[in-house]
């Protein structure tokens, strides 16, 4: 049931499906170019580090400008964040098209990212406009599975584009997506925030991120999925290098095989929707941090047992994305629902810890790049298990 006083052009699956669009713009601006992530350090004459260092600026302009958009959204509406954001992403996107040197695809990353987590912050906030009890969650769950769409497209889509353009056209595709979300953004999206704050300082700022901050079950929920999603990005970071610059996969191949895990992520979202009115949320957000945690460990295991190729990948990531579809699917309800007037600064709270954690995730992976093809799974591993302590927590 919808729970807003204003009808909106489009509702049911066709809001889902712009939401879930909205949401899942900085998903695709970072997958759609891991593949070219070894051609562009060839292109730019870069480092491995430096342009792994491309998803760290994007993963830390995404979690700070959170905390701006977060307030924002609570005083002046959904909308307007939304619109600034989305252009935004589109000059990040041109400017790393356009780019010449490892710097400025650096600095044109950043911009993209500031944009599109103003899509993250204004879907989130929107779904909770409009949505509230069980029915939040399984809208929730519902976006997870949409969302669980374009991890596995997007490389594919750039593994395409790498073998047959090059990599600037990982970033075209990106302002293309952009385009393609602000025009009917424009269109049929209306204002859903009906309790705006009455004023905007920073004392206000603060007091309602110390509320929010301060409820434990908004911090175990969001703790959860920020680990889980650190983990994720460990390996988005690393594997590049690990396969296709150590010649195991073409980047075409690196495109083709994380969709194959993509069946358990919508499964287990499905699950969700099946049972979380008789199991609830906590139990089955504990679940899917242990299964995490089980393809961490199959993570690092399986190359010190030995195991070489790609099936050393693709099986612990199977576990991983099924442990993962539980969290993302009832994380973000779990974490929300009691922040009806405030759903703006937890989202963006919740995005700061994600995305922070994320950025750590993908600094560590860099960090630890002389241990090549463990430096990510190790980074995986030690996410994956601090998920597994925090869920303990959710109620």
């Amino acid at each position: 049931m919808i729970h807003t006083r204003e009808t909106l052009p489009i509702k049911g699956g066709m809001l889902i499906a712009l939401l879930t669009a909205l949401a899942a713009l900085g998903q695709f601006a970072s997958s759609v170019y891991l593949p070219s992530m070894p051609a562009m350090e060839q292109g730019l004459n870069a480092s491995t580090s430096a342009v792994q260092f491309t998803m760290t600026a994007y993963l830390a302009g995404f979690a700070i400008m959170q905390l701006v958009y977060g307030p924002l959204a609570d005083r002046y509406g959904r909308r307007p964040i939304m619109l600034v954001g989305l252009v935004l992403f589109l000059i990040g996107s041109v400017m790393c098209f356009a780019a010449t040197g490892i710097e400025t695809v650096i600095i044109g990353r950043a911009v993209q990212a500031m944009g599109a987590c103003a899509g993250v912050v204004a879907s989130r906030a929107t779904t909770r406009d409009l949505f509230d009890g069980p029915e939040l969650t399984k809208v929730m769950a519902a976006i997870a599975m949409a969302f669980s769409i374009f991890p596995a497209v997007a490389p594919i889509l750039g593994g395409y584009l790498q073998e047959t353009i090059g990599w600037q056209a990982s970033f075209a595709a990106s302002a293309i997506f952009g385009v393609a979300v602000l025009v009917p953004s424009l269109l049929f999206l209306r204002e859903t925030n009906r309790s705006q704050m009455a004023r905007l300082d920073v004392a206000s700022i603060w007091q309602g991120y110390k509320i929010v901050a301060s409820n434990k079950q908004f911090r175990s929920f969001a703790f959860t999925v920020s680990a889980v999603m650190g983990a994720l990005f460990a390996f988005l970071t690393g594997s590049p290098a690990a396969l296709v610059g150590d010649g195991l996969i073409s980047p075409m191949e690196y495109g083709l095989y994380p969709a194959l895990t993509i069946p358990g992520f919508i499964v287990t979202g499905i699950i969700v929707r099946k049972t979380v009115e008789k199991v609830g949320d906590a139990a089955l957000m504990r679940r899917g941090a242990w299964l995490t945690l089980a393809g961490g460990a199959l993570m690092v295991a399986l190359p010190l047992l030995g195991f070489t190729g790609v099936a050393r990948v693709l099986i612990p990531m199977g576990v991983f994305v099924c442990g993962m579809g539980f969290v993302f699917s009832v994380g973000h309800a779990g974490a929300l629902r009691n922040f009806p007037e405030r759903a703006g600064v937890a989202s963006a709270l919740m995005g700061v810890v994600q995305l922070g954690t994320a950025a750590v995730a993908s600094a560590l992976v860099a960090l630890l790049a002389d241990l090549g093809p463990l430096s990510f799974p190790i980074s995986m591993f030690v996410c994956t298990g601090a998920a597994a302590v925090f869920s303990r927590g959710c109620r």
